[in-house]
């Protein structure tokens, strides 16, 4: 990346972060309904500077401890907290990217997959839709990541519980709402927090 490309990035950046601190004092408070705060963490993976990255998600995290997140943001802060070799969040982060498509893993990887046939609330949780958004999230990979999530993805706890979701996720398929739809979608947050856990 040339100066040239950082320097406007960091513009940017500092930018929106001028937007967020003038709702604040404004207000008391950061709503944030453009979104700019998703937007900084974006042009920080960008930047691919992971020190700075790594104290802008810190802040994030702190500020907006509640926020619901998405595949492409979690998965950058994955490679940031590997790259600066925090490997138990990275693990943390990896395993829980699996909440928001199961089939992201495997094509960052290159595994021959399929559909698997489960429950998937959204079209964002579908193979179609990851096939189509995968680019975006491969220019976030880094060579090292890459081979780590490479041996993580293979590794006999990963596939235990990834096999676990897989199966609550099948019985949740055509299921309407009923007890038991409520008690297997329990289960499945459960599954991705026991598994996190677990790392």
């Amino acid at each position: 990346m040339t100066e040239a490309k950082k320097n406007r990035l960091l513009k940017k950046i500092n930018t929106l972060k001028g937007y967020l601190r003038k709702e604040k004092s404004t207000y008391g408070a950061i709503h944030d309904g453009s979104g700019d705060r998703y937007n900084i963490a974006e042009l920080y993976y960008e930047l691919g500077d992971y020190q700075k990255t790594n104290r802008y998600l810190n802040w994030f995290d702190k500020n907006f401890p509640d926020d619901e997140k998405y595949a492409y943001f979690d998965l950058g802060a994955a490679v940031t907290k590997f790259e600066l070799g925090k490997l138990e969040e990275a693990k943390k982060l990896t395993v829980y990217l699996n909440s928001y498509n199961t089939y992201l893993i495997d094509l960052l990887v290159g595994e021959a997959i399929k559909d698997q046939d489960k429950y998937e609330w959204i079209p964002a949780e579908s193979l179609a839709w990851m096939k189509e958004q995968l680019l975006d999230h491969q220019q976030l990979l880094t060579v090292k990541y890459l081979t780590w999530l490479t041996q993580f993805s293979k590794e006999d706890l990963y596939i235990k519980w990834y096999n676990k979701l897989i199966a609550i996720q099948k019985l949740l398929k055509d299921l309407s709402a009923s007890d038991e739809r409520t008690k297997l979608l329990k289960a499945k947050r459960q599954c991705i927090k026991d598994w996190k856990d677990a790392m």
